[in-house]
């Protein structure tokens, strides 16, 4: 026998007796994940007198008030002439496909890192639907020791959705036309 096949035979045998490593087991069943569907809110917001209806983003736009202070949004424009303009934005409503049933909480993903002074997001908006289509974003959720100072944090948010490079708060018309 000469010394390649030798070495042949020797690598054959080797290969014969090597085992694959077993195939790993399956893995197991992961829980699905929560299903959560884009729902369209709107805030009312003023504009800036003697701009060509340019959207006011102060605070005076984004109040933060009432008995237990939050900042309120609606499910529609109901009203579309009580507003110059409107904001359009989407929350992530978690469960089935629309309409939200009232205490459902939805998520608003907001920029990151938030400007203003804001608290982080995302911000949990709730569906209390009292009046009729009302959600709300919590005042501790914004940030802020007033509600005025609360007020200028959304504002400063919500202007960041607006004028992102990809917007996420989208400017409507209202009694104004020409909104911007």
């Amino acid at each position: 026998m000469n010394k390649s096949m030798l070495l042949s035979l020797s690598m054959a045998l080797l290969a014969a007796c090597a085992q694959l490593p077993p195939a790993p087991p399956p893995p197991p069943d992961e829980p699905e994940v929560g299903v959560a569907f884009p729902y369209p809110l709107y805030r009312g917001v003023r504009v800036v007198a003697g701009t060509g209806n340019q959207i006011d983003w102060s605070a005076a736009s984004f109040g933060v008030s009432g008995p237990a202070p939050n900042l309120s949004l609606f499910n529609n424009m109901n009203n579309p002439l009580l507003f110059p303009c409107w904001l359009r934005i989407s929350v992530d409503v978690p469960g089935n496909a629309p309409p939200p049933v009232p205490g459902a909480i939805a998520d608003l993903t907001i920029p990151n890192p938030p400007p203003g002074g804001a608290n982080a997001g995302p911000w949990p908006v709730f569906f209390d639907n009292n009046p009729l289509g009302h959600w709300s974003i919590a005042k501790a959720t914004i940030g802020g020791v007033s509600n005025a100072n609360s007020s200028a944090r959304a504002a400063a948010v919500f202007n960041a959705m607006a004028h992102s490079r990809l917007p996420t708060a989208i400017v409507r018309d209202g009694s104004a036309q020409g909104c911007h």
